[in-house]
């Protein structure tokens, strides 16, 4: 009798996991493919959307958190890289209030890199899209706007530049 019991909690248990494995799949497509936004960016809230970008070349979105350490730690090996990553446009978004974001800006002096926007994720549109759970969360797209890797925490730029190739 006890063996039963323990097999049927074992299928019930399989059952609940295979279940929320696919829901999150479903998921995916979702962001497959680089999604519609539109951002205010810095340093002039002026509006940064998918519409600005360029044509056949890698785009990666860095979901990032003001007064996160971790968010700190991988924007300062991002200007440590300003070179290799100059052809890649990298949005920089997050839901923190405008006023740290702009401190953040000028204390890491992103202006110093072109090819970052930076800006909020106004009521965390963009966010909710990719359903964020972890800061930072990295997603490099290819030169054909297809997702070709999704990092989530810290990731080196060297990892990140062979996903955008």
């Amino acid at each position: 009798m006890k063996k039963l019991i323990l097999f049927a909690s074992f299928i019930g248990c399989s059952i609940i996991a295979l279940s929320q494995t696919d829901s999150s799949a479903k998921a995916l497509p979702k962001f497959e493919t680089i999604p519609s936004f539109a951002i205010y960016s810095l340093p002039d809230s002026t509006v940064f959307s998918n519409k600005d970008l360029h044509k056949n070349k890698p785009f990666i979105i860095m979901f990032f958190s003001p007064d996160c350490e971790h968010c700190q730690k991988e924007m300062k090996e991002l200007l440590a890289y300003k070179e290799e990553l100059k052809n890649i446009r990298i949005l920089m978004a997050s839901p923190g209030s405008y006023p740290m974001i702009k401190q953040f800006y000028q204390d890491y002096g992103v202006a110093s890199m072109p090819n970052i926007k930076m800006g909020h994720d106004d009521n965390f549109a963009l966010g909710s899209i990719f359903q964020l759970r972890t800061f930072p969360s990295i997603f490099v797209y290819d030169q054909q706007g297809k997702l070709s890797k999704a990092f989530v925490g810290n990731i080196s730029v060297p990892a990140i530049l062979d996903a955008a190739k």
